[in-house]
């Protein structure tokens, strides 16, 4: 199934389909905690678990959401 927003394939097993999940705003963030916006957790995962494909594609999701923002 492709995320709702993204458009990007998130796999099977979800409990809802793509309509479901953009009529719920799904896995979108809202309500943050204190916490979720502490980026050290974020920067442990990327140095100690994530590897360099996935690091690339965050980097090119990051450099996205940048340009988006100017606009």
């Amino acid at each position: 199934m492709k995320h709702w927003k993204t458009k990007e394939e998130m796999g099977e097993g979800f409990e809802y389909n793509e309509k479901e999940h953009k009529e719920n705003e799904y896995n979108a963030l809202w309500d943050m905690k204190p916490e979720e916006k502490n980026t050290m957790r974020t920067k442990y995962l990327i140095r100690d678990c994530w590897t360099n494909t996935q690091l690339l594609e965050l980097k090119k999701h990051i450099d996205e959401v940048i340009e988006e923002k100017k606009e």
